[in-house]
Protein backbone atom coordinates (compact mmCIF):
# COMPACT_ATOMS: atom_id res chain seq x y z
CA UNK A 1 0.00 0.00 0.00
CA UNK A 2 2.77 2.22 1.07
CA UNK A 3 6.27 3.39 -0.60
CA UNK A 4 7.94 4.18 2.00
CA UNK A 5 11.41 7.09 1.32
CA UNK A 6 13.42 7.39 4.53
CA UNK A 7 15.11 10.66 5.18
CA UNK A 8 17.44 12.03 7.71
CA UNK A 9 14.45 13.45 9.59
CA UNK A 10 11.79 12.18 8.33
CA UNK A 11 9.58 9.80 6.18
CA UNK A 12 7.76 9.86 3.26
CA UNK A 13 4.85 7.57 2.71
CA UNK A 14 3.19 7.46 -0.42
CA UNK A 15 0.82 5.75 -2.75
CA UNK A 16 -1.40 6.66 -5.96
CA UNK A 17 -3.65 8.69 -3.57
CA UNK A 18 -2.13 10.58 -1.29
CA UNK A 19 1.89 11.14 0.38
CA UNK A 20 2.11 11.76 4.27
CA UNK A 21 5.14 13.01 5.96
CA UNK A 22 5.92 11.49 8.79
CA UNK A 23 7.97 13.08 11.35
CA UNK A 24 9.59 11.12 14.41
CA UNK A 25 9.64 13.15 17.96
CA UNK A 26 10.21 11.23 21.02
CA UNK A 27 7.40 8.92 21.59
CA UNK A 28 5.22 10.76 19.01
CA UNK A 29 4.80 11.32 15.19
CA UNK A 30 3.94 14.26 13.69
CA UNK A 31 1.88 13.33 10.11
CA UNK A 32 1.45 15.88 7.16
CA UNK A 33 -1.53 15.19 4.92
CA UNK A 34 -0.67 16.09 0.86
CA UNK A 35 -4.07 15.18 -0.69
CA UNK A 36 -3.26 16.55 -4.81
CA UNK A 37 -0.96 19.12 -3.41
CA UNK A 38 -3.43 20.42 -0.79
CA UNK A 39 -3.08 19.79 2.73
CA UNK A 40 -6.60 18.55 3.54
CA UNK A 41 -6.48 18.11 7.36
CA UNK A 42 -9.51 20.83 8.12
CA UNK A 43 -11.59 19.44 5.27
CA UNK A 44 -10.86 15.49 6.50
CA UNK A 45 -12.40 17.07 9.87
CA UNK A 46 -15.73 18.29 8.29
CA UNK A 47 -15.95 15.26 6.30
CA UNK A 48 -16.34 13.11 9.60
CA UNK A 49 -12.14 11.94 10.47
CA UNK A 50 -12.39 12.39 14.01
CA UNK A 51 -15.12 9.88 14.27
CA UNK A 52 -13.37 7.25 12.32
CA UNK A 53 -10.53 7.86 14.64
CA UNK A 54 -11.98 8.12 17.74
CA UNK A 55 -13.83 4.88 17.28
CA UNK A 56 -10.74 3.09 17.04
CA UNK A 57 -9.62 4.26 20.18
CA UNK A 58 -6.78 6.40 18.66
CA UNK A 59 -5.25 9.42 20.90
CA UNK A 60 -4.03 12.16 18.35
CA UNK A 61 -3.93 15.42 18.16
CA UNK A 62 -3.97 18.60 15.68
CA UNK A 63 -1.49 21.08 15.81
CA UNK A 64 -0.20 23.44 13.56
CA UNK A 65 0.42 27.47 13.17
CA UNK A 66 -3.03 29.44 13.53
CA UNK A 67 -4.14 31.06 10.22
CA UNK A 68 -1.35 29.15 8.31
CA UNK A 69 -3.37 25.23 6.94
CA UNK A 70 0.23 24.33 5.83
CA UNK A 71 1.40 23.78 9.15
CA UNK A 72 -1.32 21.59 10.36
CA UNK A 73 -0.68 18.26 11.13
CA UNK A 74 -1.81 15.34 13.12
CA UNK A 75 0.13 13.77 15.81
CA UNK A 76 -0.09 10.25 17.36
CA UNK A 77 1.78 7.54 19.53
CA UNK A 78 4.34 6.21 17.32
CA UNK A 79 3.21 2.83 18.00
CA UNK A 80 -0.08 3.67 16.19
CA UNK A 81 1.60 5.75 13.40
CA UNK A 82 0.79 3.06 10.71
CA UNK A 83 -2.72 1.94 11.48
CA UNK A 84 -3.23 6.08 12.30
CA UNK A 85 -2.15 6.27 8.19
CA UNK A 86 -3.58 3.42 6.81
CA UNK A 87 -7.06 5.37 8.16
CA UNK A 88 -6.12 8.28 6.73
CA UNK A 89 -5.77 6.30 3.17
CA UNK A 90 -8.95 4.65 3.66
CA UNK A 91 -10.81 7.43 4.64
CA UNK A 92 -9.49 9.64 1.55
CA UNK A 93 -9.91 6.62 -0.72
CA UNK A 94 -14.15 6.76 0.77
CA UNK A 95 -14.43 10.51 0.41
CA UNK A 96 -13.70 12.66 -2.41
CA UNK A 97 -12.47 15.66 -0.92
CA UNK A 98 -12.00 16.98 -4.60
CA UNK A 99 -14.78 19.66 -4.29
CA UNK A 100 -13.51 21.35 -0.94
CA UNK A 101 -10.05 22.33 -2.42
CA UNK A 102 -8.95 25.79 -1.96
CA UNK A 103 -5.96 27.50 -2.52
CA UNK A 104 -5.56 28.13 0.97
CA UNK A 105 -5.26 24.30 1.80
CA UNK A 106 -2.32 24.39 -0.41
CA UNK A 107 1.09 22.25 0.59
Amino acid sequence: MWRIQKKEKFDIWENDLCSLKVQYEKNKCRVYVNYKGYNVIIPMGMYGFEDEIQERKIKYEVEGEKGTFNSLSYVVEENKVKLFCNIIFSFLSEHNLDKVLYEEFKY
